[in-house]
């Protein structure tokens, strides 16, 4: 119902929008990226096989997608209120650094990064890869008054950037 809550609010957000609602989808992304995603979710949950039902969403992949597009929307849109950009960049954040692991998991970096993978192959990552200016993404504008948050915003967003960018190479 979230996911479908998201649908209405992101076609309606160039006439007005929530700050509430957006930051309670967040949270939601958040506990969702933690339970759901990852190699210790059984593929074959009964959440999967709802949302393959309802939206059509069949793998993690395409929910990754969902979660990339709904970071795009949310910093197109949402790019001047503070809260919602910092969030919606520590999921980003979040989602660059790779799926979490139980603490008594012996991965290596590797396996993180095999994880992250399916991210750097996603259109939506390849967009903000080629396309990270303030033209689509305002709070990256440079203004005379910068401010510390401006610039943490701008950090942690190139910071998971180039996380995603270095994947390929090692």
């Amino acid at each position: 119902r979230v996911l479908q809550l998201m649908n209405l609010t992101d076609s309606r957000l160039a006439q007005a929008g929530n700050e509430k609602l957006e930051l309670a989808m967040l949270s939601f992304f958040e506990q969702f990226r933690k339970i759901y995603i990852g190699d210790q979710v059984q593929k074959s949950s009964k959440l999967y096989r709802r949302l393959s039902e309802v939206l059509g969403l069949n793998d993690e992949t395409m929910v990754l997608s969902v979660f990339i597009g709904k970071i795009i929307t949310n910093l197109k849109y949402w790019g001047r209120c503070e809260p919602i950009t910092s969030k919606t960049l520590q999921l980003l954040n979040d989602l660059s650094i790779g799926y979490p692991f139980p603490k008594s998991s012996r991965c290596s970096n590797l396996r993180v990064r095999e994880d992250v993978r399916k991210l750097v192959k996603l259109s939506a990552v390849q967009f903000m890869l080629n396309n990270h200016t303030s033209e689509h993404f305002s709070f990256l504008g440079i203004n005379n008054q910068s401010n510390l948050t401006d610039m943490r915003c701008r950090t942690t967003f190139y910071t998971a950037l180039g996380r995603l960018l270095m994947v390929d190479l090692g």
